[in-house]
């Protein structure tokens, strides 16, 4: 059977990390089954990433079994990117916790040869984050109910300029002099590329004979939050006033900037999750186990520039 024939079945097709992942599968010459809640907003991915008849996109309900079955049909593999960083009508342990559970069942009834399970860095039982703990109880329930399965963790991963964390300071910057750093920034992070989260997943549906399921997926270096937005403003050439703000005091705030618009949001569970470094263990195998190495944050400076005044003739 040749790789074009292979089908991969994806839930959360929509997000940032699908997008990138989507379109090396496309190259890589799978056809891909694409589980959504809102159809009509993916069909452009249909014309801009796959050939005519390879990508297909299926309104999907994943609390509904049936709904997930019928996606599942026929599938080879199957990727899951559902995720959340805010709890709204869906908690964190219904999506992070009881859908990896149905979903690694029914994976396992439809004889799925492999299920890549998207999770968090650093995820621990009774974790304070509830995010964080959920995304652990999630992992444990792939573990339990399907064998052949891989989960990759990636720390905050960036992209073209079009990830939420660099977009978040930009859209800041525009109309704030004054950038709020939680905690001093001084929590680490290993910024990791959305593209070599793509390639690690398309090495992880080639291998055969797996020693290893679970996989830190992380750049190479280690950046402070300060660090971060200071290299972001050097770039788009902005000075800005950081101000460190007390965790007590953004804790107490996050209960009102949790109903703010953009990019203002944070709640009080991401604000718990900030006190933690994103860095590896070392306990698990990483990129360069897969035959990737991961790229810099400067590979990214040429898309920031629609940051800056005047965009890219502000040279």
């Amino acid at each position: 059977m040749q790789k074009n024939q292979k089908i991969i079945g994806i839930f959360g097709g929509g997000s940032f990390l699908a997008k990138y992942t989507i379109e090396k599968l496309c190259k890589a010459g799978y056809r891909l089954k694409i589980g959504t809640r809102k159809p009509w907003l993916l069909n452009n991915i249909k014309t801009i990433m796959g050939s005519p008849g390879q990508i297909e996109i299926i309104k999907t309900n994943i609390f509904n079994s049936e709904s997930v079955k019928n996606l599942l049909q026929n599938c080879d593999y199957c990727l899951n990117f559902c995720g959340q960083l805010f709890q709204k009508k869906i908690s964190f342990n219904q999506l992070h916790s009881e859908w990896p559970e149905m979903l690694a069942k029914i994976s396992n009834e439809f004889s799925i040869k492999k299920l890549i399970h998207v999770s968090a860095l650093n995820p621990v039982e009774n974790h304070p984050s509830q995010y964080m703990s959920s995304k652990m109880s999630g992992e444990e329930n792939i573990k339990n109910n399907i064998k052949n399965y891989f989960i990759i963790r990636p720390s905050l991963v960036f992209g073209n300029g079009d990830d939420k964390f660099f977009s978040t300071f930009g859209a800041m910057s525009q109309f704030s002099p004054i950038i709020p750093i939680p905690g001093g920034g001084k929590t680490l992070f290993n910024p990791v590329h959305a593209s070599d989260c793509a390639d690690a997943i398309n090495k992880l549906l080639e291998i055969e004979n797996p020693t290893d399921r679970t996989f830190e997926i992380t750049g190479s270096e280690s950046y402070s939050f300060r660090s971060l937005v200071e290299i972001f403003l050097k770039e788009i050439k902005k000075k800005r006033i950081l101000v460190s703000v007390p965790w007590n005091i953004i804790k107490f705030q996050s209960h009102f900037l949790q109903y703010f618009p953009k990019p203002f949001t944070v709640s009080p569970d991401q604000v718990i999750l900030l006190k933690y470094n994103s860095v590896p263990t070392n306990k698990f195998p990483l990129l360069n186990s897969l035959g990737i190495l991961p790229k810099n944050i400067s590979s990214v400076f040429k898309y920031w520039v629609r940051y800056r005044a005047g965009g890219q003739f502000n040279k």
